[in-house]
């Protein structure tokens, strides 16, 4: 799933205005089902895809 809403510009590190970035990538997000989802980001079009592991 592909969306606009973006974790790095929400956590203050997004790479359009902050051109070091402070994480590697792929960044993964837990479910509170205790499922993991990967993260990864395409800044120059300000995108974020989520997808299983």
């Amino acid at each position: 799933m592909t969306c606009k809403y973006c974790l790095l510009f929400e956590l203050g590190h997004c790479r359009k205005t902050n051109p070091y970035p402070r994480d590697k990538e792929p960044r993964y997000i837990r479910l509170r089902t205790g499922k993991t989802l990967r993260l990864t980001f395409d800044c120059a079009n300000c995108q974020m895809t989520i997808n299983n592991p």
